[in-house]
């Protein structure tokens, strides 16, 4: 039976483990309420206002994209609630290019009536339009599979004589 040695892991793959691990965790929790959201209760609303923002590009000027926010009211258990949030349709910041923009602010005009998914431990969150990033899935897979080989290398290591290889130079 082989013996772990802890000690033999370097600071370098202990630090890619905390930090891949941590970003596994975090991509984890994201996609979980994504999905969570599209099972949430839903509430009555109407929207007060919607529009979009247009936002430049750091490394480029010339190059812009625009973001939608909506502004809208809706009631859970007798308790109305307002909002006026740029994540608030779909969950998160996406940035469109100026026909999407303006095509979502066409789907929400003023007193339009709309459904709200509220989670129900805390009706203040809410989105419109519960949608799932691709950006979250390729994100948890990305750093999945950056951490399979850190945590083989951290068994390498752990695994091998003192004066291994693996050891002395990863």
């Amino acid at each position: 039976m082989k013996r772990f040695k802890l000690s033999q892991i370097s600071m370098l793959m202990w630090f890619m483990f905390t930090m891949f691990s941590t970003a596994v965790g975090v991509a984890t929790y994201a996609v979980h309420q994504s999905h969570a959201a599209f099972n949430w209760p839903t509430a009555k609303g109407m929207v007060v206002n919607c529009w979009l923002i247009e936002r430049y590009h750091e490394r480029s000027s010339a190059e812009s994209h625009y973001e939608v926010a909506i502004e809208y009211f809706y009631a859970v258990d007798g308790k109305i609630y307002h909002k006026s949030n740029k994540t608030d349709i779909t969950g998160a910041i996406p940035g469109y290019s100026l026909e999407e923009a303006e095509a979502l602010v066409a789907e929400f005009p003023r007193d339009k009536k709309i459904l709200v998914h509220y989670k129900p431990s805390n009706p203040n969150t809410a989105v419109i339009k519960p949608t799932m990033h691709l950006f979250l899935i390729v994100a948890l897979v990305v750093f999945s599979l950056v951490l399979i080989p850190v945590l083989y290398l951290m068994y390498l290591q752990m695994t091998s004589n003192r004066d291994s290889f693996i050891v002395r130079n990863v």
